[in-house]
């Protein structure tokens, strides 16, 4: 079993694009080893958020594969592909592109870094909030050896997980991962019975590592994910019966339970296949000079229904929102890594391509069965469509679609001087993305206006950027202590969930491109022999053009973005570990948010809530969040725990009460017992069963997932 962050080992990190000690990093950053994952049991990137100071991690929502991240108050809230994430996933250095299919399944994980703040120099695109580096490990030629493990828990899961490195010669080696993750579900629909919110995964990677001469080592891979879960049922707010048209912040319980739901949607539609595959080739130039390659290819397919309304049938409408997504990526970079002047500089340079495409047909559709039998399929997209009027109001299906062309060139070099080392680097970036849409009438059949125009439309725009950072930093001993400044961006977008036809063809161009300058102090240190380890900062954030997606209300809520305008965000983080004891382990953090808009662009249309849309909070930053964490090591035994909570944060623009989470806190506990290959483990998560809300549009919410208890059998050999 691991030991916590305070140990004697030291912990290597390529946050900078080369190995070094993470003490040793001017980055506030956050690593992740795999003993650790494996001893909290973290088996989702979902669970990520906990152990990162001001980091919001949940399944997007109603999805069941799509990541909602916030870092430092930086984030996007909705899935749609036309918004980029700000916050870059990477595998292996190579970009997940989208929310959808980025919520990965945790295997055969060497660490994870989570590096807050804007990492647009060295990262590929889209780094403004920060980003989350997820190493797999690789093949190697020491011997046969692997793990397998089998686990079961409540709401009739069962996993199964395997992984196996397999030396081929004395110069290559293959590893092998797999999973299978299956679940009945821990919600039911009492409008047919049918047990909602399960689970059904399956996914593997392959990896290969080949060394076809001293100087040349290469690295293949390959995954795949398959994923045919039920879409999250989400829940309604209560009404607030003292403000008519107002909700609560508290979900209502069908007879009597909280995942208890009465919805239309008795066919739900959930299918997401995704996967990719890459190729690092590393060539050594010299004993100091390194030439890299690295090739990405990325592809989704995802199919799935979205109740909007949650209304039983015959109760007001049921809307669904069905979305038939397909998206390809590819990416290339190219990069010179070296040092000079025996040793006191050390230096980066390289270029990035990247090009993407997305379409998807999306329907807005009315379902209003009488009985449970009643119900449209929804695989037929153009079933009961929600329209407005005549062509000039909103319709229902249409086709957006995407593509991108990214080019970049990037630099960074650091000098040392005595104890002290100063860091320069900037990236240059060309982005040209031209979207399309369409408003059909049945499949490939465009509509045709009254003035005898076909309703479709081309929109193209380009941006470009110049984004740097400079750093101090100097070392007394075992603290280091920096100071940087850098800036984010984060591409331009297109609304694609604009579907009022008018709007569309007349006056719709495109959303502005955000920008973040982050200015920061810090300081990060050992004491009593490795055993004590720490990291403290303190940042301020200048926020502009924020884009933001809203719902204005209606049936179905119709969603709109737009800049909205400037903020600036500021915070303290600070993170400890200990092992005061050779047989305990100590550690926590604590974060702190304070954000305010410093110019409003246009109004978010939010007066009905606050008197000065300047006073609203952004979304997803609590004043203060907290982690504890305790372990107890004794003679193979390992009992452990963590409890994580914030102080009330808003998860809609407009600060709207049901959107307003006052109750967000979990724990979770492990208790393991491990003798030779063998461990078994005794896992429960939101021990407390605590149900606040992840999510929320409108008047529906998505309650977090009930207390699970889950007992895994691992072999390792």
């Amino acid at each position: 079993m691991a030991q916590d962050r305070a140990s004697d080992s030291e912990i290597i990190v390529t946050a900078q694009r080369r190995e070094e000690r993470a003490d040793d990093v001017p980055i506030a950053a956050t690593v992740l080893e795999a003993a650790r994952l494996d001893d909290q049991d973290v088996r989702s990137l979902d669970r990520l958020g906990a152990n990162v100071p001001n980091l919001y991690l949940t399944r997007n929502f109603g999805t069941t594969s799509g990541a909602l991240v916030f870092l430092r108050g930086v984030g996007e809230g909705d899935s749609i592909f036309t918004n980029d994430p700000p916050v870059g996933i990477y595998v292996d250095d190579v970009l997940l592109p989208r929310a959808t299919g980025s919520l990965l399944d945790l295997i055969d994980i060497e660490r994870i870094e989570v590096l807050r703040g804007p990492q647009g120099t060295l990262y590929g695109r889209n780094t403004s909030g920060g980003a989350i580096k997820v190493v797999t490990k690789r093949p190697t030629t020491d011997g046969v050896n692997g793990m397998t493990d089998l686990t079961i828990g409540s709401y009739r899961r069962v996993d199964a997980r395997g992984t196996v490195n397999l030396p081929l010669s004395d110069q290559a080696a293959l590893r092998l991962s797999g999973i299978s993750r299956n679940q009945r579900g821990w919600g039911r629909n009492l409008t047919d019975g049918a047990v909602v919110n399960g689970q059904d995964v399956q996914g593997g990677r392959a990896s290969l590592f080949w060394t076809p001469a001293d100087r040349l080592t290469l690295l293949a891979t390959a995954d795949l994910t398959r994923e045919r879960s039920t879409p999250r049922f989400p829940q309604q707010f209560l009404p607030d019966a003292a403000r008519p048209g107002r909700f609560t912040n508290v979900f209502r319980e069908r007879d009597g339970r909280i995942d208890r739901f009465r919805s239309a949607d008795t066919m739900p539609l959930n299918k997401t296949d995704s996967g990719g595959a890459s190729l690092r080739a590393d060539y050594a130039l010299g004993s100091a000079t390194t030439l890299t390659s690295i090739t990405g290819w990325r592809s989704l397919r995802s199919r799935i229904g979205f109740d909007q309304t949650a209304n039983p049938p015959g109760s007001g409408t049921a809307v669904i929102l069905l979305q038939d997504q397909r998206q390809h990526s590819v990416s290339q970079e190219i990069n010179l890594a070296g040092s000079a002047l025996d040793g006191r500089i050390d230096w980066l340079a390289g270029g990035y391509y990247f090009h993407e495409h997305n379409d998807q047909l999306t329907a807005i559709s009315f379902a209003t069965p009488a009985g449970t039998a009643a119900r449209y399929r929804t695989d037929d997209f153009f079933a009961a469509p929600s329209r407005g009027s005549g062509t000039g109001g909103t319709w229902s299906l249409y086709r957006p679609a995407l593509d991108t062309d990214s080019w970049s060139a990037f630099a960074s070099a650091t000098g040392k001087i005595g104890k002290a080392r100063l860091t320069l680097g900037a990236r240059w970036t060309d982005e040209r993305k031209r979207y399309d849409v369409q408003f059909l009438t049945a499949p490939d059949t465009v509509l045709v206006l009254p003035d005898g125009r076909r309703a479709e439309r081309t929109i193209r725009q380009s941006w470009r950027d110049l984004s740097p950072r400079v750093a101090v930093d100097y070392r007394l001993g075992e603290v280091l202590a920096y100071a940087s400044v850098a800036k984010g961006f984060r591409s331009g977008s297109f609304d694609g969930r604009a579907r009022n036809i008018d709007f569309v063809m007349n006056r719709q161009s495109a959303i502005a491109p955000e920008r973040v300058w982050t200015y920061e102090v810090g300081a990060k240190g050992n004491a009593a022999g490795g055993r004590v380890r720490w990291d403290v900062d303190y940042f301020v954030s200048d926020y502009t053009d924020i884009a933001f997606s809203a719902a204005r209300a209606g049936t179905p809520p119709e969603i709109f973005r737009q800049n909205v305008g400037d903020a600036r965000i500021q915070g303290l983080e600070a993170d400890a570990s200990a092992r005061p004891l050779p047989w305990l382990e100590v550690g926590g953090w604590i974060a702190t948010l304070s954000d305010r808009f410093t110019r409003l662009k246009t109004s978010p249309g939010c007066t009905a809530f606050v008197a000065d849309e300047r006073d609203l909070d952004l979304r997803f930053t609590p004043a203060f969040r907290y982690q504890l964490r305790a372990a107890v090591t004794r003679g193979g035994w390992r009992l452990g725990g963590d409890v994580t909570g914030a102080s009330p944060y808003n998860i809609a623009l407009c600060n709207e009460p049901q959107h307003r989470v006052t109750n967000a806190e979990q724990a979770n506990a492990q208790l393991a017992y491990a003798t030779g290959p063998w461990t078994m483990m005794l896992a429960a998560t939101n021990l407390t069963d605590r149900r606040f809300n992840t999510g929320s549009v409108g008047a529906i919410g998505y309650p977090v997932a009930p207390r699970e208890v889950t007992v895994t059998l691992r072999r390792a050999f």
